[in-house]
């Protein structure tokens, strides 16, 4: 007897062992297998039953990943009836032996919704969750069309699986980066810091096992999109505030970037690049699925000015999260929606996919439980996510949370039922940030048209928003004379360092619309002598040269070569010496 006590305890020990390296791995559900089955082989067992507790009370994952699950039972006589013959044939004591029951169970009725969902918690609990995903997929496909909070809890837990390890081919949140080849001679850190005021240095990573160490060669700088604003500026909007493109870390022949966002990190990249050109080894990227505690990292790439009054910081935090959710995640394609964008997958559901639905709201879900954690609660600052829930067109969850006169996060149908004319000035500059937030030049362009006849509704407007949509409408519709007509119009309201932009615009209509004249004319009219002027010459060429005027781009390119090295911008020099190349080789 004691040599059986004995290796029961080895084997729940093991078992121990065995959650807390799933849980390392991103599996919860896989790590609360293995305890359940460590007290099953010893019912005493502190160590499991302490594991179970630390996860049950892991506040800083979202509840989905924490909760315990438990297989559905069968609904009808017949399906009991099939169940009960199953498991007395295969037996489903063990978590093995039940899965394989439910997987016989699928197989002989392809539309037992309960038998997928069982399935896939055995899978899940034994660290597959990639197969694991693909039951859920069949259980959403089979419930929601008639059990819509089924396949919503369904898909909630196959966005926990789709981060664990094994299944990083599914996570949808990740932290990209890449690596360059350095050579010391061609970027130096303080270089970069002149050329790139927007990047700023901060401190060096420790090991926090050595706390008086630090990575020897090592300098980590932030590469913002933009520099902070005036320190005496009042009113300043979230929407002004440096985002963090990307972490630079610069050591001995290696420079790497890193971020949460692919678009920053992408950015981050092309800027480098004006600096040093392309490199002549291959660039490595990588990208591997963010831990769960941090889902949510791309929200918070935001940095906010130091000093300020903390009701501004509470302001500021608020903006961004309506920013980041409602104006930008409902843009980027996601595997948990089959590759569409929520607002994508929220036209599918409108037009009537009940699978595109279900998904939808469990990804919203998830995010809700990320903003309510603890840990989170601060920086949401109270964000209730029935306006997401509005801005995609699903039902709320608690009606009374969103004011349904503001229309700053209005779905596309509500936007597309107004009369622009009859909103009073408050409403239609909502409206129209709104529509911009949509990326919809349909929706967006009769709103900017009415902001025009009514100057004092223009404050929250941008003038380059304005025209941004009413000049891509018109050149859509192939009306270049009026997109130039839309450009003289938004320019005197645009603020001074928006005029040049507008003005690059024009000379871009006319190299596109076949003037290369004139667009010559253009854009010697703003190139000058500076940083700014080396890469706007470059820009002109290729935008000349895509345009199928090389004899008009040519003049740009050397323009280029003459001021890129007074800047270090050898990128810049290196591209245009190799245009010239390639066009006097034709």
């Amino acid at each position: 007897m004691a040599s059986t006590t004995r290796n029961e305890s080895e084997a729940a020990l093991a078992l121990v062992h065995e959650g807390w390296n799933h849980l390392m791995s991103q599996r919860p559900l896989a790590a609360w297998g293995a305890w359940q089955r460590a007290l099953r082989a010893e019912p005493g067992s502190t160590a499991a039953r302490k594991a179970l507790a630390t996860l049950e009370s892991a506040h800083e994952l979202p509840l989905a990943a924490r909760k315990a699950y438990r297989f559905r039972q069968p609904r009808t006589p017949d399906q009991r009836a099939r169940w009960d013959l199953r498991m007395r044939a295969g037996g489903a004591d063990e978590l093995d032996a039940a899965a394989a029951v439910f997987e016989r169970l699928t197989e002989e009725a392809p539309d037992d919704v309960e038998a997928w969902f069982n399935r896939a918690l055995c899978l899940a609990w034994r660290g597959r969750d990639g197969e694991a995903v693909e039951c859920l997929d069949r259980v959403v496909a089979l419930e929601a069309s008639h059990d819509a909070e089924g396949a919503v809890e369904a898909w909630t837990l196959a966005e926990v699986l789709r981060q664990g390890g094994g299944a990083e081919v599914l996570a949808d949140d990740l932290r990209y980066a890449c690596s360059l080849p350095r050579d010391d001679e061609q970027v130096d850190v303080d270089e970069l810091l002149a050329l790139f005021p927007e990047i700023r240095r901060i401190p060096t990573p420790q090991d926090p096992t050595r706390p008086d160490s630090k990575l020897a060669d090592l300098e980590v700088l932030e590469w913002l999109d933009r520099p902070f604003p005036a320190a005496d500026r009042e009113g300043v909007a979230a929407s002004e505030l440096p985002q963090v493109l990307a972490t630079v870390y610069v050591g001995p022949g290696m420079l790497r970037l890193s971020s949460p966002r692919v678009d920053g990190l992408e950015q981050a990249e092309e800027r480098l690049r004006l600096l040093i050109g392309d490199p002549d080894e291959e660039v490595e990227r990588a990208a591997a699925p963010l831990p769960l505690p941090f889902l949510d990292a791309a929200v918070w790439t935001v940095r906010l000015p130091e000093g300020r009054d903390r009701g501004d910081a509470d302001r500021w935090t608020r903006e961004v999260v309506e920013d980041y959710y409602e104006d930008r995640w409902i843009h980027r394609p996601r595997q948990g929606l089959d590759g569409l964008s929520p607002l994508a997958a929220a036209h599918d559901a409108h037009a009537g996919d009940d699978q595109a639905g279900a998904k939808l709201a469990a990804v919203v879900r998830l995010r809700e439980q990320l903003g309510a954690r603890p840990s989170s609660m601060g920086l949401y600052q109270g964000y209730p996510f029935d306006r997401l829930r509005r801005r995609l067109g699903l039902d709320p969850v608690d009606p009374a949370s969103v004011d349904h006169a503001d229309l700053s996060c209005a779905s596309p149908w509500e936007l597309r039922a107004l009369t622009p004319g009859d909103l009073d000035d408050h409403q239609l500059g909502e409206a129209f940030l709104s529509a911009k937030g949509l990326h919809d030049d349909a929706l967006a362009a009769p709103l900017a048209d009415e902001l025009l006849r009514r100057p004092d509704a223009l404050a929250r407007a941008d003038a380059a928003d304005l025209g941004a949509c009413l000049v891509r409408r018109a050149m859509q519709e192939g009306r270049p004379e009026e997109a130039l007509d839309r450009i003289d119009q938004v320019k005197p309201l645009a603020a001074a360092n928006q005029k040049r932009g507008l003005d690059v615009w024009r000379a871009e209509i006319f190299a596109r619309t076949g003037r290369p004249d004139e667009a010559v004319e253009a854009y010697r009219a703003i190139l000058d002598g500076s940083f700014d002027g080396a890469r706007l010459a470059l820009d002109a060429a290729e935008t000349l040269l895509d345009a199928g005027s090389p004899a008009h781009a040519r003049p740009f390119l050397h323009e280029a070569v003459r001021l890129a090295p007074a800047f270090g911008l050898r990128g810049v020099d290196r591209r245009a010496r190799r245009l010239l190349e390639s066009m006097g080789r034709d």
